[in-house]
């Protein structure tokens, strides 16, 4: 066993250095939220120097569940589906992907995610991982902060909404993932307000997902700043009883550039750790030959 741990720890050795990017925006007054939702309120309570002569700070918070980088659960748009506490952890930390359409959004900015642009994606890097949340990088994030070109000029009355999402039919691609091919995806994700387009009114795309519990992830940072694949996710959302969503922080994890036999070794690392196992036994019996043959 000792063995095969030093064995195990030579092959990985190249991978200590991580990269990571955080796919969260900071909470405060202005952060986005939903046009009908109530905004963020953060009030000071205490911030300086207290009698005991220590320094001391504490706020109140109020804000909407579906408000900056945050969780869809399955419940927000699906009956006894998981509310945001009964997600397994097991979905919240897994490989993550990039799908990446902002040439469709600068020319259409309701364009959506299609299964033409998954099965691309398909050919280019092979199948979506197992336990994958895919994410969808249409540019939106950069208006993030500008409320008038984030939901569109005329979006105060929660209508008339502007920006890009995902099609019920990539939806239902992705939530027969596993049917067709063993592996699931547990979450989507993407640079917008909502992971349907501005312009629906009967949220199918969010209907689609969260009937097979795949939640939602909107508002999310820095796609821009993935690689296609290769990288692991992890969501930490707000762990509120019978929510139906909450503000999360999300961070992707990257293997250093500069280690370039490190993605290569993270994927394999299964089949590794199995070739060390049956190699075990028969590099024991060469030690011990050799201490035969030398004593």
């Amino acid at each position: 066993m000792a063995l095969r741990h030093i064995i195990i720890s030579m092959l990985f050795s190249e991978c200590l250095s991580l990269k990571y990017v955080d796919l969260s925006y900071s909470l405060h007054n202005d952060s986005m939220h939903w046009p009908t939702a109530i905004p963020v309120s953060v009030q000071v309570v205490a911030k300086g120097k207290a009698s005991g002569g220590y320094w001391y700070e504490s706020n109140n918070i109020c804000l909407a569940e579906h408000t900056g980088t945050h969780l869809d659960a399955p419940a927000h748009f699906f009956k006894d589906r998981w509310h945001v506490d009964e997600i397994p952890l097991s979905h919240l930390i897994g490989p993550g992907v990039v799908l990446d359409i902002q040439d469709k959004v600068k020319d259409n900015p309701l364009a959506e995610l299609t299964v033409s642009d998954i099965t691309s994606w398909t050919d280019a890097n092979g199948p979506l991982p197992d336990g994958v949340i895919v994410f969808v990088l249409t540019g939106w994030g950069s208006r993030y902060g500008n409320k008038s070109a984030y939901f569109g000029p005329n979006s105060s009355g929660g209508s008339n909404l502007t920006f890009p999402g995902i099609s019920v039919d990539a939806a239902k691609h992705l939530t027969a993932y596993y049917n067709d091919t063993g592996r699931r995806v547990v979450g989507v994700g993407l640079d917008t307000p909502s992971v349907d387009n501005g312009a629906s009114v009967t949220f199918p795309t969010h209907v689609e997902l969260f009937e097979h519990n795949v939640y939602g992830l909107e508002n999310v940072a820095n796609l821009e700043m993935l690689p296609g694949k290769g990288f692991q996710v992890t969501v930490m959302p707000m762990k509120i009883r019978e929510g139906s969503g909450g503000p999360a922080r999300i961070f992707a994890t990257i293997p250093g550039a500069d280690d370039a036999g490190c993605a290569s070794a993270t994927a394999h690392t299964s089949a590794r750790s199995s070739a060390v196992t049956y190699l075990a036994p028969v590099l024991f019996i060469l030690i011990a030959i050799v201490l035969i043959v030398t004593i």
